[in-house]
């Protein structure tokens, strides 16, 4: 189910589909419905990490303002946060690379 999450939020992220990125995500963190725990560190690292690649700052910044500050506790947070340095430096090299060209 993870991997179906992950590749239905990186087609929003590949075609732009901000409003309806956003909507999926809240929905999936607001409604959880499966009998077993979904592994959010995981799917969000991989969403974060894919938006940063597309250059799509937007998402990356909903995500960490939005995601991980409002629904993970403090201990996802701790093991969460080096996401974040790795994500920006993906973003400055793609957005320095796309400048280059």
């Amino acid at each position: 189910m993870d991997k179906e999450i992950i590749r239905i939020c990186k087609d929003y992220i590949n075609t732009n589909q901000n409003d309806e990125f956003q909507n999926y995500v809240l929905d999936i963190v607001t409604n959880v419905t499966s009998e077993y725990r979904l592994p959010y560190e995981y799917i969000f690292q991989n969403i974060y990490i894919h938006s940063c690649l597309k250059k799509n700052s937007i998402l990356a910044t909903w995500l960490k303002e939005e995601i991980y500050a409002k629904y993970f506790d403090i201990v996802q947070q701790i093991a969460l946060r080096q996401v974040f340095n790795y994500g920006e430096f993906i973003l400055r090299k793609e957005l320095e690379k796309e400048k280059t060209n």
